[in-house]
């Protein structure tokens, strides 16, 4: 099965097994939960998904890898108690707490939510001496004396032997007692993701035109040669971060994400071309309208892979411009209800804190998360947005406050913060606005200079199943995109995406 495919069983078994009956009973009894195993090369994102299924559920994620843990971390360490039986004395031999199992209460009492998934990753690479501790741990789900939280299921990964030497098949009866699934890597799912996160669009153009160069990992004379999903995405970052300093980008950099020399010396020199068709194709004036008969020209008459830059240029930057407008709305959203359910303290005695005590806990959020390192980036964006718009409404306040308070005239701390509030409000319909409007220019270019051809298919099927993009349409509307995903037929199958998420939202 291909990433998406196992992201839907992985999301579906945890469902299922966090589910409850009408007294409170789960519907898969506990011992009857098998472990998920996902099996499948390195770096095509088994750990992201498991780690965004936490995040879309709202329960806990406690990752480890086995490789790390030698038989006593992972079991306990041993200590001598004293206890009695039937009615003697007698020198005992206990286990400390296990630190994997340890992790899981930390967790809980972090987070104050008692289910969680615990990731295990490299499993089949578990030293010889952790392994019958590991096989008792998938089957029982106790280390020693210690057993894993009710409502926590563990989910485990693994390299097939070819691609990692340290390696090993579960036996047989071991593979009976778990929920195996087999994973490949597939480019065009991968495609939606990338559009979807911000993925560079000379990376997207680039595997559009040479999809074989995608993922590859084969043993060679001089060394491992290693191309997959995951370098890419880390080299997506890097570049982005090299454009913004303005530093050198060259093979030198390409080759440390890249591991196999031809695929990152061919990486390298299309990047410079696509450099070059950055700078000569003017997607902002395109996106504002203004782009002129001789880029139309231009774009007519490209070859085919400078048309696929084209219009990944302009994905990446309507796609980009939606993703920050939604994370200020969802932010709006949360400090709304917030303010509202802190109203009376806010225009109490001492608002001034409570706004104060509203800025913390946003900042604490954001950090949380950014140590975590398990939320997704649209989440660390839509809280980056909150903190500081939380921190300019403290601002509002303190200065309210500094002025002399109700002498200004607004009688306490929720009515000082109303002015920014309304403000950031209206400034965000502003942006909703320009986003249509760059949408819509978009489309037209695209239609004025390809109709309803391959490049218009690109365009349209990348957004279509992108649910942030989606979750925009549907609330702002797009007389122009509905029209030609409708004749392109893609319209329906991002709205169906759409409603599975709002589902996943409202559990």
């Amino acid at each position: 099965m291909n990433i998406r495919e196992a992201t839907e069983q992985v999301e579906g078994a945890i469902r299922a097994y966090l589910a409850k009956d009408a007294h409170g009973l789960p519907l898969v009894p506990d011992q009857m939960q098998r472990p998920l195993i996902l099996m499948g090369p390195p770096g095509i994102g088994k750990t992201a998904i498991v780690a965004q299924v936490a995040e879309r559920l709202g329960i806990n994620f406690v990752s480890y890898s086995i490789t790390h843990h030698t038989r006593q971390s992972a079991l306990g360490l041993p200590y001598i108690d004293d206890d009695t039986f039937s009615g003697k004395s007698y020198k005992v031999s206990r286990y400390t707490m296990s630190e994997i199992i340890a992790a899981t209460h930390d967790a809980i009492e972090a987070t104050g939510v008692a289910e969680g998934i615990l990731f295990l990753d490299e499993v089949n690479c578990a030293s010889e001496t952790l392994a019958p501790a590991m096989l008792q741990f998938l089957q029982y789900k106790t280390f020693g004396q210690h057993r894993l939280p009710l409502g926590w299921i563990i989910v485990c990964a693994g390299n097939p032997p070819e691609y990692n030497r340290a390696a090993r098949d579960f036996d047989p009866a071991m593979m009976d007692r778990m929920k195996r699934m087999d994973i490949e890597p597939d480019l065009n799912v991968w495609m939606d993701y990338a559009v979807a996160h911000g993925m560079h669009p000379s990376i997207t153009t680039y595997l559009t035109n040479k999809p074989k160069n995608f993922y590859k990992v084969r043993a060679a004379v001089s060394g491992a040669r290693i191309v997959t999903a995951r370098g890419w995405e880390d080299l997506s970052r890097m570049l982005i971060a090299y454009e913004q300093e303005g530093l050198d980008i060259n093979y030198s950099l390409v080759s440390q994400y890249l591991q196999d020399k031809e695929i990152a010396e061919d990486f390298s020199l299309y990047y410079e071309l696509f450099a070059k068709y950055q700078d000569d194709y003017k997607v902002g004036e395109i996106l504002a309208g203004n782009q002129g008969h001789a880029i139309e020209r231009r774009a007519r008459m490209a070859p085919f892979d400078e048309r696929i830059a084209l219009v990944n240029l302009l994905l990446d930057a309507v796609a980009d411009e939606v993703h920050d407008v939604d994370a200020t709305e969802q932010a709006l959203r949360s400090v709304r209800g917030k303010l509202a359910a802190e109203k009376d303290e806010l225009a109490g005695f001492d608002g001034a804190a409570a706004i104060e005590r509203m800025a913390g806990r946003a900042r604490e959020a954001l950090q949380e998360s950014l140590a975590k390192g398990s939320a997704s980036a649209a989440t660390q964006r839509a809280l980056s947005e909150e903190s500081a718009l939380l921190e300019n409404l403290r601002a509002a306040v303190a200065q309210w406050a500094g002025q002399g308070g109700s002498k200004t005239g607004v009688a306490n701390a929720f009515e000082a913060v109303r002015v920014p509030f309304n403000e950031a409000t209206r400034s965000l319909m502003t942006r909703v606005s320009d986003a249509s409007t760059h949408l819509d220019a978009a489309l037209y270019f695209l239609d004025r200079c390809y109709g309803d051809g391959q490049e218009m298919l690109v365009f349209a099927s990348h957004l279509a199943v992108d649910p942030v993009f989606m979750r925009f349409v549907s609330a702002h509307g797009s007389e122009s995109f509905v029209t030609h995903s409708q004749a392109l037929m893609f319209h329906e199958r991002g709205l169906d995406l759409l409603r599975e998420v709002d589902e996943l939202e409202n559990l």
